[in-house]
């Protein structure tokens, strides 16, 4: 079985972490020969960035499953960036036309995006109150209900990862530390035996 996973950095997983911490070779590591892991992940991808790779780097692959890991980078408030940015409206459009893309029912997760510590992301200083983290809030909404809608799983990651968040996310304030990595390894794992019992 083939499992992608389609996103940013946090599905990259390559910043100020070893290569083999990486919650995806983690993954690769327990599945052994038996199922192949595609990381599908671009650090500093928008979703509209993301969307322009998805038939060469996932639907091309024919992946069985597919972990969508989008919306971290669609609010960049930096001067100068701001044809990079990706309204709501705009992010659940992608997500419509990936979805499009795909055989009727097929088998899908969410990931939202992990905290953001606020105080400690580059971003602070530019965005109103220092509120980097809540800016992500409506489109980790969007990502929830349009799983709902479509009957994909989720991980929550936010939820999960919050209370633990200074242990999980590196220094950056956005990246996680492999002991995230490892959490969000884990959580994957569970969400694949309960998608596919018997396989994993």
């Amino acid at each position: 079985m083939k499992i992608a996973a389609f996103g940013d950095s946090i599905t990259e997983a390559r910043t100020g972490i070893s290569p083999e911490q990486g919650w995806g070779c983690l993954l690769q590591k327990e599945f052994g020969s038996r199922h192949s892991f595609i990381n599908a992940g671009v650090g500093g991808n928008s979703a509209r960035e993301a969307a322009a790779r998805w038939e060469r780097d996932v639907l091309s692959r024919k992946p069985d499953y597919i972990l969508f890991e989008l919306g971290g980078n669609n609010h960049d408030p930096r001067p100068g960036h701001e044809q990079r940015r990706v309204t709501d409206g705009e992010f659940l459009g992608i997500l419509k036309k990936l979805h499009a893309t795909l055989p009727e029912n097929f088998p899908a997760a969410v990931l939202t995006f992990p905290p953001i510590i606020n105080e400690l992301h580059q971003f602070f200083p530019l965005v109103p109150g220092g509120k980097v983290d809540e800016e992500l809030d409506s489109q980790r909404r969007i990502l929830l209900d349009f799983a709902a809608e479509k009957g994909w799983d989720v991980l929550d990651l936010h939820e999960i990862f919050y209370p633990r968040r200074y242990e999980l996310i590196l220094p950056d304030g956005v990246h996680l530390s492999p002991a995230g990595n490892l959490l969000l390894a884990e959580k994957v794992l569970e969400l694949l035996k309960k998608r596919f019992p018997g396989e994993f």
